[in-house]
């Protein structure tokens, strides 16, 4: 019968999975000559990847213009102290910018808004090419070669992912570090030298400077080796030595760079996010109109930094009560993951966690990155609750942590699966197959189609209009621009708190209004009868004429009283 026989496979599976999980197999590995080999191969993928998305981008990421902005700041300012206190982000990704900006703009000197998003996705994807080394040591220690592979592959490569990685934001810069930190943990807790536990705690602190995130994984590595000399069962004095060393070798590697940022801002981080959730301020209304509320010169220049995200998760449901709003907070964390990892990732993960070899989480350094794992889950449910949104960015860390046990478990399940066949030309062929992770090869072609789209290319009206603008308005005319990129291709974010402008005679200013199917509630948009009641015309307009994108971009020239 055909249900018995269904069950007989089930039963086989759970024996062969069982047996999975008992044993820990010595990891063989690879000499160093086949490790650069592997390293090169993947780092050329990544790479051309990259290159592909920055040349298959329609606008700049919309968060990463405030870092542009941040960059544009630097460059200018004499006091870079009052800068970096002021601003509402980490300063590691601008300074960055700021520092690639100088050779690209050498080659691209016409075009200051192309120029600086160029600097920032070649800073993003230079980092995210570099990420390759750190995230391979780290699930090479964990598991083992064929698993440190498809943990690059599939982290790279899945669209939710590898669009964030080379699309000019801090993640690649932020997760490189991350990924450093943890590999130098794992490493460190293995041969025990203080130099690694010095890196560790460096790593810690750029991923700090560039995200406050960063400051958990020196937290995770701190209660982990506390724990372990105040309660773990070490032979002898001088174990317990090697790790009081170390830990002194972690905090003063974190300190080194961290305090100085720390003195200067006068608190843990500058992010307005952060500091809600450190305070605890329970906000279960947000508003993004305060946030993103319309404004131009110096007072753009500093509140771009709180706007909330264009792309995230919202919570809208004001009158069902907080219960429903803690349920929405779990439910939107989980739906990170699912989406983050294209949904089957996230399948492959929880048999890899289920499969995990006992010995593996009893590893200190595996244990660190769990507790990491649990304070960044902490940290996001509180944004969740408290904010009311949930951006996917947010997890970027976490999935990069996730995504070694989705590769072990898409190779634990493609061996299991092979298993049930007995030998004939159909297993022969399938565990050739196999030898390459059959089951990961079918979530990887999907992924990489989809990462090859082209970024924001419904957003390209935006961009016309701010090139129309450029050449139309001049430089001390007022643009109101809600989703911020027409002000920022009119070049209109490098002439803020100038003063001496050429301005039009009559004053106009000029208003950015988007026909679509999205209201875009969460933004302060103005509506065109409103427009039009204040004497508005539109004076340019731009229909998108991109598949599966319906839109239209308007430029209203209203007279200013």
């Amino acid at each position: 019968m055909i249900w018995l026989r269904s069950v007989g496979w089930l039963m086989r599976m759970g024996v062969a999975l069982a047996m999975l999980n008992e044993t820990v197999k010595e990891k063989a590995l690879p000499s160093v000559k086949s490790q650069v080999f592997i390293l090169l191969v993947l780092m050329l993928l990544v790479a051309g990847l990259r290159a592909w998305q920055i040349t298959h981008t329609e606008v700049a990421a919309r968060d990463s213009i405030g870092f542009i902005r941040y960059a544009w700041l630097l460059e200018n300012s004499t006091d870079w102290k009052s800068v970096i206190k002021d601003a509402q982000q980490h300063p590691g990704f601008p300074l960055a910018i700021h520092f690639a900006s100088k050779p690209v703009r050498y080659f691209v000197d016409s075009d200051l808004s192309f120029a600086y998003q160029l600097s920032s996705q070649l800073v993003s994807s230079f980092f995210s090419v570099l990420l390759v080394l750190p995230l391979f040591y780290l699930a090479l220690e964990i598991f083992d070669t064929k698993v440190a592979i498809w943990s690059v592959l599939l982290f790279e490569f899945l669209p939710a992912i590898s669009k964030v990685l080379g699309d000019g934001l801090s993640e690649g810069m932020f997760l490189f570090f991350a990924a450093s930190a943890l590999a130098c943990i794992l490493i460190a807790f293995k041969n025990g030298r203080v130099t690694i536990w010095f890196f560790a705690g460096l790593f810690s602190a750029c991923a700090y400077l560039v995200r406050p995130e960063g400051m958990i994984i020196v937290v995770a590595c701190f209660v982990v080796m506390l724990g372990n000399i105040v309660l773990g069962k070490l032979n002898d004095s001088k174990s317990k030595m090697k790790l009081v060393t170390g830990l002194a070798g972690v905090m003063l590697g974190f300190l080194m760079l961290a305090l100085p940022f720390m003195l200067t801002i006068g608190k843990l981080t500058t992010k307005p996010t952060g500091q809600k959730i450190l305070e605890k301020i329970a906000v279960l209304q947000v508003e993004a109109d305060s946030r993103l509320a319309l404004l131009s010169g110096p007072e753009l220049a500093m509140n771009v930094f709180d706007q909330a995200p264009l792309f995230a998760s919202w919570w809208e449901g004001e009158d069902k009560g907080p219960a429903a709003r803690f349920m929405w907070s779990f439910m939107v964390l989980g739906d990170s993951y699912l989406k983050g990892l294209n949904y089957l990732g996230c399948a492959f993960a929880l048999v890899g966690l289920l499969m995990t070899p006992k010995g593996v989480w009893w590893k200190p350094g595996v244990i660190v990155v769990v507790v990491s794992f649990a304070i960044l889950n902490v940290a996001f449910y509180r944004v969740a609750l408290v904010m009311g949104y949930l951006s996917e960015r947010h997890a970027m860390l976490a999935l990069m942590m996730v995504v070694i046990w989705s590769a072990y478990g898409g190779i634990v399940l493609g061996d299991t699966f092979v298993g049930f066949f007995r030998e004939s030309l159909i297993r022969v062929g399938l565990v050739r197959l196999n030898h390459f992770s059959l089951l990961l090869i079918l979530l990887l072609v999907p992924s990489v189609y989809k990462s090859m789209e082209t970024l924001h290319y419904n957003r390209e009206g935006f961009k016309q209009a701010g090139k129309w603008l450029s050449s139309n308005c001049k430089e001390g005319d007022l643009v109101e621009d809600a989703f911020c990129w027409s002000h920022f291709y009119a070049g209109k974010v490098f002439l803020e708190g100038k003063s001496g402008l050429v301005v039009s005679d009559p004053r106009v200013k000029y208003v950015i209004v988007e026909r679509s199917g999205n209201p875009h509630l969460r933004l302060q948009t103005q509506d065109e009868e409103s427009l039009k009641a204040q004497m508005g015309k539109v004076v340019y307009d731009w229909p998108c004429r991109r598949k599966g994108a319906n839109s239209t971009v308007l430029v209203y020239e209203v007279p200013e009283r």
